[in-house]
């Protein structure tokens, strides 16, 4: 779940603008159109937890100073373009330690 990636991606690089001041601008890239357009969405779909926590902490980042600056942007997937197949790797790693993350499910899911 790709949506889950993005969810713990933008967790550790919060995390590491943190150690790092001088980094002012976060770039997501997703190869998936359907997730980029999802994680800016509020009405119920599969993911939506996580599409509520990314937009969370990433609203703490921009508010906290705002020459900060968050993009989610889409990129053609199986095109060798350099790190994204692990990047998908890390995203299916990212599903497995999501179903023990406690951070609860969604209603879509629940209603699955």
């Amino acid at each position: 779940m790709e949506m889950a990636g993005l969810m713990m991606g933008v967790k550790l690089a919060l995390r590491y603008t943190r150690d790092h001041p001088e980094i002012t601008q976060i770039v997501f890239y997703v190869d998936n159109s359907a997730v980029a357009r999802a994680i800016f969405d509020p009405k119920p779909c599969p993911g939506q937890l996580y599409a509520a926590k990314f937009h969370h902490r990433m609203t703490k980042f921009l508010n906290t100073d705002k020459t900060h600056a968050i993009e989610v942007a889409w990129c053609p997937s199986h095109c060798n373009i350099k790190g994204n197949d692990r990047a998908d790797e890390l995203a299916k790693e990212a599903t497995q330690l999501a179903w023990n993350a406690p951070i609860g499910t969604s209603r879509a899911f629940a209603l699955r």
